[in-house]
């Protein structure tokens, strides 16, 4: 009859439901999980599309480091997502959420070490983590995953912040990203690694440039930095899969830089120039 209504027609029970059996799950795998307790913890930050990902993929593969499937961020209900908030590589425009020192409670350590845990080869000694948004909290992951390594990347601006612009998905933003603020993104996020770089115990910095440039004598710097053996460096010529594109170590920074407009480039300068020009980049001057 028109007047009876079929049961669940208008709700949600479906997506409720699976939500509900899959949070469950996740505290069932953190209950049974030990929390993880490595020789070495290994944090690659930098700002996003520094390379920070290509030099996950290149650690990953020696067999005595366990790296996370994905950035720890997604892994662990205890740090905000940049997705989830509607951020998507853009996380300075919150800095309040993730801006974390040595002085700051924060998240709940000991769940965030469970959680991780249950994801990582507890089998091997280092446990790495690649996290962009983490550059805001080296200070804080200092303080309570011992003994920590941080490996800091930094890359042409310019290349960055199209990268940004070019990659991001805003939720509430369908034309992506304004480059002015993918160059504040970069800018700040070096600000705040170069403001604390000085607190931390173990920290190597690494330029992009000079990783695609001379491979082997960086990852020859890198492999030291973290007492790996140096047997076990891999051939640069090998194919590594950064975001959906396998190739060997490169410098692809002409092709993002080729991408921007002079009114781009404009305002890039005017966001980030006075950091271009300490970091050692030249400023590009539109024709």
């Amino acid at each position: 009859m028109a007047h009876l209504i079929r049961i669940g027609s208008g709700t949600r029970w479906g997506h409720v439901l699976r939500k509900c059996a899959a949070e469950i799950h996740r505290e069932i795998r953190v209950t049974v999980a030990p929390a993880a307790r490595p020789e070495k913890w290994v944090f690659v930050v930098g700002c996003y599309n520094s390379g920070t990902t290509l030099i996950r993929k290149i650690l990953g593969a020696h067999p005595s480091v366990s790296i996370l499937p994905a950035e720890g961020q997604y892994l662990t209900d205890q740090f905000p997502s940049d997705h989830e908030i509607g951020l998507s590589r853009m996380w300075v425009e919150r800095e309040d959420l993730y801006r974390l020192t040595e002085n700051d409670d924060g998240p709940n350590v000991y769940r965030i070490k469970k959680e991780w845990a249950s994801r990582l080869d507890r089998r091997r000694p280092v446990f790495l983590d690649q996290t962009p948004a983490n550059s805001a909290r080296t200070r804080w992951l200092q303080r309570h995953f011992e003994p920590a390594y941080f490996v800091a990347m930094i890359r042409n601006g310019y290349a960055v912040a199209e990268g940004i612009r070019r990659k991001a998905r805003p939720i509430h933003r369908k034309s992506g990203w304004p480059i002015e603020m993918a160059a504040r993104q970069w800018r700040r996020s070096n600000e705040i690694l170069f403001e604390d770089a000085p607190l931390l115990k173990n920290i190597l910095w690494m330029n992009y440039e000079d990783l695609t440039t001379n491979p082997v004598h960086e990852l020859t710097r890198l492999w030291e930095f973290l007492g790996l053996d140096e047997s076990s460096i891999p051939d640069p010529r090998l194919d590594w899969s950064v975001h959906e594109r396998s190739q060997g170590i490169a410098n692809l920074n002409a092709e993002s830089i080729g991408r921007l407009s002079r009114d781009d480039i404009m305002r890039i300068n005017a966001e980030a120039g006075g950091l271009l020009a300490k970091t050692g980049y030249e400023e590009l001057i539109p024709e």
